[in-house]
């Protein structure tokens, strides 16, 4: 079993961060949670960044942000920067109108 997973790190300007990874640290609404290599499937909103462990050997790296959203999908790991905007129990349907990048569901 491989014990790393492909991290892809991505802001509006483009890709800030692109690797194979041993395991990542992040917070969000639940608390603290570590996805490692092989994790479930599941998508998140995120905060306080992220912390990146490459080997056990090498120092920790940080990417701080204030929101992200990520997702874990077949061992690759993918974190969105900048979705600050993003409040999808908070959304009002009278608010989201057919220019909105969001879609309408009904």
């Amino acid at each position: 079993m491989e014990n790393k997973f492909h991290l892809k790190v991505v802001s509006r300007e483009g890709v800030i961060y692109e690797e194979d990874v041993d395991s990542i640290t992040s917070y969000n609404e639940v608390g603290k949670f570590d996805v490692l290599a092989s994790h479930a499937n599941f998508i998140s909103l995120i905060s306080k960044g992220l912390i990146i462990r490459q080997e056990p050997r090498n120092p920790l790296k940080k990417i701080d942000f204030d929101h992200a959203l990520l997702r874990v999908r077949e061992n690759n790991v993918e974190v969105f920067i900048g979705v600050e905007g993003m409040a999808p129990a908070s959304l009002e349907p009278s608010k989201i109108t057919s220019g909105d990048s969001i879609p309408i569901i009904k």
